[in-house]
């Protein structure tokens, strides 16, 4: 069986509205491969999109006990539970992954990600690089720290969505909403490309401008149409407009544009709530 071209029947399926024999597909998966723990990630991927949560979760869980022997297989396993919602899987097969290439920063990610920055701060100490200071003033943030946050998150602007995200949830966090649409405009004006259009999106949806929102994510999508910051805020404001379905099937979309993002298990959670 070719693995990825059935992943992509099921996508179909779901896409189409069949999601009885997308359900009888992906079984038929777990069925052929049920031993290969990034197969049951994905599959698991899949049964959120369909709502069947149970089975998904039951997949999480097969997925954790075939985990690799190796430290960068339990490294890439990790990061594809974290992208579940799985955050604790994901701390303890990051903390049996030591050695490997990347352990720190993605250990980092899954404290932050549940809820734990003092964590995710104690073991980024030492470690240097871009990604392990925007990292750092996002659990600065979360800490209420919000002045050290905001200033290492200005020092660190590089143009990017993900800089720009990290300083804008900053200075939401401090309450500076004025001062963030300033500048998630200014990114809009000045940049005029799909990394400037997705942060003011971003910006007018905390703001509760849903329909500027969605009309600064689409002309985002024109220029880069797998722009997963404009997917996962398009997404969110169409379950404000209780536009479920489609919402859903973007969250798809950032999972074929990223696979194991925490963007497309943040739209599918929203979407059950």
């Amino acid at each position: 069986m070719d693995q990825e071209r059935e992943f992509r029947r099921i996508a179909a399926l779901i896409g189409a509205g069949d999601e009885p024999g997308a359900y009888r597909a992906a079984e038929g998966v777990i069925a052929s491969h049920g031993d290969d723990p990034f197969v049951l990630v994905k599959c698991a991927a899949l049964l959120y999109t369909m709502e069947r949560w149970e089975r998904g979760e039951e997949l999480a869980s097969m997925a954790r006990r075939a985990a690799p022997d190796d430290a960068e297989g339990r490294l890439g396993l990790a990061v594809a539970l974290r992208g579940l919602g799985d955050h604790q899987g994901s701390v303890e097969l990051l903390a049996a992954a030591a050695g490997a290439e990347g352990q720190v920063i993605e250990l980092a990610r899954s404290f932050a990600a549940a809820s734990r920055p003092e964590e995710a701060l104690r073991t980024l100490d030492g470690a240097e690089g871009h990604e392990a200071g925007l990292l750092r003033a996002e659990c600065l943030s979360r800490m209420e720290r919000h002045q050290e946050a905001i200033g290492l998150a200005e020092s660190l602007q590089d143009g990017s969505f993900r800089s720009g995200a990290v300083l804008l949830e900053s200075l939401l966090r401090a309450g500076r909403e004025r001062q963030a649409r300033s500048v998630a405009e200014s990114y809009a004006k000045r940049k005029r490309d799909a990394d400037g259009l997705a942060l003011k999106c971003y910006v007018m949806r905390i703001k509760g401008k849903t329909m500027a929102a969605m009309n600064s994510a689409n002309q985002a999508l024109k220029l880069d149409g797998s722009h997963t910051g404009a997917l996962w805020n398009l997404a969110l404001c169409l379950l404000e407009k209780g536009r479920t379905q489609e919402a859903k099937l973007l969250a798809g979309a950032i999972n074929d544009s990223d696979p194991g993002s925490p963007l497309a298990m943040d739209v599918l959670r929203a979407a059950r709530s």
